[in-house]
């Protein structure tokens, strides 16, 4: 369909020519299709519904747990649902919130602690709370 599969991203691939601009990012059965020419996305979405039955959902409002939000102003993505699942599985919602999650002076150690009882839950909790810093930076010293 003339679209170059990016180097950097081998699920993104691009469609560029004189004023087009046009992306399509997949992950496995889901596709972001994004681009500043219409009839190019159309044709696009026609080619693909041809050979694959796509279901068209429409502007993109839930992608692997971002959410994205459109305003006059632009375009603003987060993870709101993403954290708040991640509380009430980890059985935190009603925790009180801190203004720094972590205090950086504290020095940890291998040694002198009591060890986990389920060590699989918590490399989840982790691997979701790393996820978790791509809108929430903030969080990041103590997630590391």
């Amino acid at each position: 369909m003339g679209y170059t599969q990016s180097m950097n991203d081998y699920s993104l691939f691009i469609n560029s020519s004189e004023g087009s601009f046009t992306t399509l990012l997949v992950y496995v059965d889901d596709i972001i299709l994004a681009g500043n020419d219409k009839e190019e996305i159309d044709r696009v979405k026609d080619g693909l519904n041809k050979t694959f039955k796509i279901k068209d959902l429409g502007e993109l409002r839930y992608f692997l747990g971002f959410e994205v939000a459109r305003s006059k102003k632009g375009i603003m993505m987060n993870q709101r649902k993403y954290a708040l699942e991640l509380l009430i599985d980890a059985g935190l919602l009603a925790c009180k919130h801190a203004v720094t999650p972590m205090d950086n002076l504290i020095k940890l150690s291998s040694t002198g602690s009591v060890s986990l009882t389920d060590v699989h839950a918590y490399r989840r909790l982790i691997g979701r709370l790393m996820y978790l810093t791509n809108t929430r930076p903030d969080i990041t010293f103590s997630v590391q």
